[in-house]
């Protein structure tokens, strides 16, 4: 099954290959330079010992390409997506869960400065720019922590002098959107040039909630960038940059894909399985409204030895998004989540000239922020005391659970890194970075009355996994908790020119991601685990007591890496082939899972990540040029015991067995326990994954010319959900993309029409169990289907 995708590509690949190149022999064909900031110094894709992918801004607006996720799509062992709660950005399997308390695990970047929240990833992130960089593999030297999986490093368009500019309009009639961009650059005076970027996107949805007869997502998005760049000196550039976005989206798509059993805790048939992609069920349409603020002052001043640069930055975003927790169709449990973040950043580091016997780097890094997340859920009234007629709890009236979570993190760093030519063509290079972290936690939960009955009378749900629906219910609170830690990581890497067209490389590397504290977990007293919630009666539950406020923390996560590389330059210029062969080796793996209705946070032992990747492009004639990438992966759980088990498992421990005691056996009915994941997937991580493009620009009389750009995008199965439920397995999936444009040789201006997942693939970007039933209910994040829309662009 994970094959299927190479068997549908075969066909076209052969159709690519037999493309007209008749040109070929005509003339000197040289594929244009890829120009990379990879280790923080301007150098060629190919000169450097890392591998990396990346894509200009102008190659971005060519094949239409309007969000992050879609770049993603190009790139092998990548994967970018919207799931049910945040931005999920993993590389080679690694990435982070869904908890406010993550920060991800690969590093966003953008024009230096460290997004390590999931809503910073809101912003247009393929407008006006200058390149896409993705570092795959830890970064942790130059980039430092929290990119244990890799880099997105993301180079906006400078102020130009020369006035300039573009106007865009797309617009998909069947899905009601539009995207309306403009950009504007040019001198303000002999030293002083500005740019402002704008984009607008708005869309009615592509998915219909039959409860409600609404569509959805219906968007409502507007991103204002404005930079200006003053040479004060021959020496020195000052870059300031101002972004404001305003996000809102009403209707988040989501299906229930499967239910054995129509009825919730309720009672009610709230999950009826509609059989289709583009509808589903839910009481509430999902908002989801960020608003956000971005600044960021950069200087640049050749000091003779060196280039001093200094990246001061700060960002800030409140967001409130109110989120139908059990995907009911029927009123019940509903939650609205506020969530504040500032971040304030500063870094110099000092970078010598380059081409040089020893090339050098050296810096320093400043990092503070603020994270605050508010929760309540819906008036439960109607939960404790009417269908369920819980006994302890029938005389409770006007009930919400409100919880808080105040996060202060501070951090600072000293880092460097070399790189010494041995020979005319042997080149070591050494790096290592020094990082300190400190964490402070204020979190508390207050419904005094509710949760000194919950504390006094036993009272639990039949699926011990979604227990947490109770245990959400209880007060607590816990104040000033702290954590700290310190690491050094290090790397090392040999670099050789065998021929002077092909570079071989091989490294060895370290990286960690900093610990922290679960945000959703939300029980400190006498927790119940097994029982049965409709008659009050323990049935033989267990009490734990005391628990520690340590049971909040999770460890830092830590990787060593290794990997071989070449990269070769062919055809005289007309081609280029890149491999890389690497091995992750990661310890505590930080992972997430949904129990009841949060994510819940822990280590997962140890874990590896291995594979090959391989990409090249090849222009066969002049305005003819293929290009591909393929991707194997192996990336499995080493150790992993007591993870979260299935909901078969836990409902039917006889008929699916796996879910253990303590003792190693396995549970009865109503028991919980854990499932031992050991050499079982990681998440987000196919066997095989690639892409196939091709780009034929032809010339239509000495003005016009017609560009066609063609892409096809496969990837293996794969899981989303951490108890790795056979039921939530994403299936093998390919999709076609092309865009046809009409314009002017001097691309002055062009009308294209866009069509993406020409095949309408029903596929989803996450899949789970549905929170707090105890039969086999099944819902996905789905992802859209197939869309053509119509763009007009005009340069000047």
């Amino acid at each position: 099954m994970r094959n299927i995708a190479f068997h549908r590509l075969t066909p076209i690949a052969m159709a690519l290959t037999l493309a007209p190149c008749a040109p070929l022999m005509a003339q000197q064909l040289m594929l244009e330079e890829v120009v990379v900031t990879a280790q923080k110094r301007e150098q060629s894709l190919q000169d450097v010992p890392i591998a990396v992918a990346a894509m200009s801004g102008d190659k971005i607006e060519d094949i239409g390409i309007t969000d992050l996720e879609q770049v993603a799509l190009y790139i092998p062992n990548v994967s970018i997506n919207q799931g049910q709660a945040t931005s999920n950005i993993f590389i080679r399997g690694v990435g982070s869960g869904t908890n406010q308390g993550f920060e991800q695990s690969v590093g966003l970047y953008i024009d230096g400065l460290y997004s390590g929240r999931g809503q910073l990833a809101k912003v247009p992130l393929t407008l006006d720019l200058e390149r896409v960089e993705i570092l795959k593999g830890p970064q942790g030297i130059l980039f430092g922590k929290n990119t244990i999986g890799g880099a997105i490093n993301i180079t906006t368009a400078r102020p130009d002098f020369e006035t300039g500019g573009l106007v865009e309009a797309l617009y998909d009639p069947d899905h009601g959107e539009q995207i309306l961009t403009g950009v504007l650059t040019g001198g303000l005076s002999d030293n002083l040039a500005g740019r402002l970027a704008v984009r607008y996107e708005g869309m009615d949805g592509w998915w219909e909630n039959e409860t409600l007869d609404e569509e959805g997502p219906d968007k409502d998005n507007l991103f204002i960038r404005g930079s200006l760049l003053w040479e004060a000196t021959d020496t020195l550039e000052i870059i300031a940059k101002y972004e404001h976005g305003d996000f809102e989206t009403l209707g988040r798509p989501q299906v229930v894909y499967q239910s054995d059993q129509p009825t919730n805790y309720l009672g009610q048939s709230p999950f009826p399985v509609l059989d289709d992609h583009d509808r589903g069920a839910g009481d509430i349409l999902d908002t989801d409204d960020t608003e956000l603020d971005v600044a960021l002052l950069t200087l640049n001043w050749d000091v003779g030895m060196g280039t001093f640069t200094s990246i001061t930055g700060y960002a800030t975003y409140d967001t409130e998004r109110n989120t139908n927790s059990d995907i009911a169709a029927t009123a019940s449990l509903n939650r609205l989540q506020e969530e504040e973040y500032d971040q304030f950043s500063q870094e110099v580091r000092l970078v010598s000239p380059g081409g040089e016997t020893l090339d050098w780097i050296v810096g320093a890094y400043y990092q503070s922020s603020e994270l605050s997340v508010s929760k309540t859920n819906t008036d439960i009234d109607f939960l404790l005391s009417g269908p369920l007629s819980v006994p302890a709890l029938t005389a409770t009236t006007d009930q919400r659970i409100p919880t808080q979570f105040d996060q202060d993190s501070t951090s600072w760093a000293v880092f460097g890194q070399g790189t010494y030519a041995l020979t005319d063509t042997l080149r070591l290079g050494l790096g290592v970075r020094y990082n300190e972290e400190e964490k402070e936690l204020d979190k508390a939960s207050t419904n005094p009355g509710l949760g000194a009955r919950l504390t006094a009378d036993f009272v639990v749900l039949a699926n011990p996994a979604n227990n947490i629906l109770i245990e959400d219910l209880r007060s607590h609170s816990f104040q000033g908790l702290k954590r700290d830690e310190d690491k050094f990581t290090w790397s090392a890497n040999l670099q050789w020119d065998a021929t002077d067209d092909s570079m071989l490389y091989a490294s060895v590397s370290t990286g960690y991601k900093g610990g922290g504290f679960d945000e959703a977990y939300s029980n400190s007293g006498p927790t119940v685990r097994t029982g049965n919630i409709f008659t009050g009666e323990p049935d033989g539950g267990v009490v734990e007591t005391g628990v520690d406020s340590s049971i909040l923390n999770y460890d830092e996560e830590t990787v060593l890496a290794y990997e071989l590389g070449a990269k070769m330059t062919l055809a005289d210029g007309a081609a280029n082939l890149n491999l890389a062969v690497f091995r992750m080796e990661y310890d505590d793996l930080q992972v997430s899972s949904l129990v009841g209705d949060v994510f819940r946070v822990g280590n997962a032992g140890e874990s590896v990540s291995q594979g090959v990747e391989v990409d090249g492009r090849w222009l066969l004639a002049e305005g003819f040029t293929l290009g591909g990438a393929v991707a194997y992966l192996d990336a499995t759980y080493d150790t992993f015991t007591g993870a979260t088990c299935t909901v078969p498992q836990v409902s039917d421990p006889v008929a699916n067995p796996g879910c253990l005691n303590q003792d190693g056996t396995n549970i009865a009915p109503g028991e919980s326990g854990g499932q031992d994941l050991s050499g079982e997937t990681l998440l987000f991580a196919p066997e095989w994954s690639g892409n196939l493009n091709a780009e034929w620009i032809l010339p239509l009389g000495d003005n016009l010319e017609l560009r066609n750009n063609l892409d096809v995008n496969f990837t293996s199965s794969f899981y989303s959900s951490l108890d790795l439920d056979p039921n939530t397995e994403h299936d093998s999936a390919t999709k076609v993309n092309l865009r046809i444009a009409l314009a002017s040789v001097a691309d002055t201006w062009s009308l294209a029409v866009i069509g993406k997942n020409l095949t309408d693939e029903k596929t989803m970007v996450w899949r789970n169990d549905v929170a707090l039933t105890d039969s086999n209910s099944y819902f996905g994040v789905p992802e859209r289907g197939r869309s053509i829309a119509v763009q007009a662009r005009y340069r000047f």
